[in-house]
């Protein structure tokens, strides 16, 4: 699978442009703030409908503009498609070849994996990255898994109005609690689905996640990942006691919950945890090492997907190259030659690895928002 060509109209500082990718490599080069990651995130919202950056559909639409434009030809297996995005303040609406496409579908059909030095500080940041890491790869791994994300962020975040209405003293407590007693058999379903599903991803990852680390370690490295609710492993809970464990812990905390406001229960607030040699690499890994198991992770995914689906997902680095040690940065390149996947990297620097000065890439420019192609 890969981009042919992308149009794009009103995206973030880019007023129009259209430019033609090379099937294997391309560069977007410029200073910083003058629109690289925009045209890659245009890339990444085509082929899987919503930014990997904060905000709302306003912040993609140019400055005083009513709506933005993207459209891109992407090449699959032995067919063409093109695949259209109208961006409105209030809404996105996509389109394959000129009809109307859920996002579940563009998800499975175009596979994208993101690199960022949000992603690489993943571990050492916080619980809220590690959960975003294995999310996205939750949706590669089963596309129809964006539906529950979503229906279970749409559970929680009615239920925190409820838990906000009783702090701000808008319901009586009897009320409350009714409330929420009716909410709770949605919102476990919704909650124990979510976390089975990353504890099936994370086990089914499990054998590529240790092939990619023993080659970025150039050593037999012991690496295993544990799934925490409540501080208790739960990797090998069946969906039942995943559901027994959430429903318990909602009876300890029901007071906590009322006087906090918000939901202290569910996959919202479980944990990720890489185990190095089998010691929390929170605390007992090096800055390297940390990195190392997430563009391990980040490969593993790539593996994974080509193993099982039989296509590799296209590849964005997010000026990331900066970030790796040379050794880290060779081994994801001989990676990346190995798989011949798509890549798409932004830099400021020209002065490439000798390796992929040899993918003969395609160098794009972008200058206040201006698309100009330097080299094809």
């Amino acid at each position: 699978m890969h981009f042919s060509s992308v149009k794009l109209r009103d995206f973030r500082n880019i007023p129009e442009g259209r430019v033609e990718f090379s099937s294997r490599l391309n560069i977007f080069l410029g200073d910083n703030g003058q629109g690289k990651t925009n045209l890659l995130e245009a890339l990444y919202v085509l082929s899987q409908g919503e930014s990997f950056r904060f905000g709302d559909n306003s912040t993609l639409i140019r400055y005083d503009r009513p709506f933005a434009f993207l459209e891109g030809k992407i090449h699959r297996g032995e067919l063409d498609y093109t695949l259209r995005a109208e961006i409105l303040k209030s809404r996105k609406s996509f389109f394959l070849n000129e009809k109307k496409v859920s996002l579940p579908e563009i998800r499975r059909l175009f596979p994208t994996v993101l690199f960022s030095p949000e992603s690489l500080a993943a571990i050492k940041e916080g619980a809220d990255l590690r959960r975003a890491l294995v999310d996205d790869f939750l949706v590669t791994h089963h596309p129809s898994n964006a539906d529950l994300i979503s229906e279970y962020r749409k559970a929680l975040k009615t239920r925190n109005r409820v838990l906000k209405d009783w702090l701000e003293e808008k319901s009586p407590k009897n009320r409350v609690v009714e409330v929420l007693e009716s909410l709770n058999p949605s919102f476990f379903r919704l909650a124990t689905r979510m976390t089975s599903a990353r504890l099936k991803a994370l086990i089914d990852i499990q054998s590529d996640f240790e092939l990619c680390l023993r080659r970025i370690s150039k050593s037999s490295v012991d690496i295993s990942v544990d799934y925490l609710i409540s501080s208790r492993s739960a990797l090998q809970m069946t969906p039942e006691e995943v559901d027994n464990a959430l429903r318990q812990r909602a009876f300890e905390l029901r007071e906590a919950e009322l006087s906090s406001g918000v939901s202290l229960i569910g996959p919202h607030k479980h944990d990720i945890v890489f185990l190095y040699n089998q010691k929390d690499s929170r605390f007992f890994s090096s800055q390297g090492q940390q990195r190392a198991i997430i563009l391990a992770f980040k490969m593993a995914q790539i593996v994974y997907h080509g193993r099982v689906h039989g296509l590799y997902p296209a590849l964005m680095l997010d000026d990331v190259l900066s970030e790796l040690d040379s050794v880290k940065r060779n081994e994801l390149i001989s990676f990346l030659h190995e798989i011949k996947t798509q890549v798409f990297l932004t830099t400021t620097d020209l002065h490439l690895p000798e390796h992929f000065a040899l993918d003969r890439p395609s160098v794009i420019e972008m200058t206040n928002g201006q698309i100009s192609v330097a080299r094809q």
